[in-house]
C-alpha cells in the first residue's frame, strides 16, 4: 500500500502532504493511522498544521479537517490556491476521465462566484 500522506515537523508548524494520485478515501484511511501519533506531540504547546499538497474540494477539506478537529484542537491551514491556476488546470486536463457527464447552468455566474462540478459544464444565457 502506497503512503499518500506524510507528516514532517518543522520549526513552527506541521506540514501534512497528501499525494496528488490518492484519492479522498486513501486520504482518510491514512490520516486515521497517522493521527494518534500525532496527537502525541500535543501536549502543552499547539503548533498550527498546514495541509499541502493535492487541491482538494471545499467538501474533502471540510471533512479532513473535522477528522484532524475531533483528535487535535489545533489552528489547521490548507494551501489550496482559492482560484484555478495553470498548474491545477493543467492537472484536471491531465486526469483520465472514462466519461464525462456534462451539466448545463442556465443564468450567469458573477465575479467571485464559483460552481463546483465534475465533468463538463455548458453555461447559457
Amino acid at each position: 500500500m502506497k503512503n499518500y500522506v506524510s507528516i514532517n515537523l518543522k520549526k513552527d508548524e506541521i506540514l501534512i502532504k497528501l499525494s496528488d494520485e490518492a484519492t479522498q478515501e486513501e486520504i482518510v484511511l491514512g490520516l486515521r493511522k497517522k493521527l494518534p501519533e500525532l496527537k502525541k506531540l500535543y501536549k502543552d504547546e499547539k503548533t498550527p498544521i498546514r495541509v499541502t499538497g493535492k487541491v482538494l474540494k471545499n467538501k474533502e477539506i471540510d471533512e479532513i479537517q473535522n477528522l484532524i478537529k475531533n483528535k487535535i484542537d489545533v489552528e489547521i491551514d490548507f494551501d489550496t490556491p482559492k482560484t484555478l491556476g495553470l498548474h491545477s488546470i493543467k492537472k484536471a486536463f491531465d486526469k483520465e476521465i472514462e466519461t464525462s457527464e456534462t451539466t448545463f447552468h442556465r443564468g450567469s455566474l458573477r465575479s467571485g462566484q464559483k460552481l463546483e462540478i465534475e465533468g463538463s459544464l455548458v453555461i447559457l444565457r
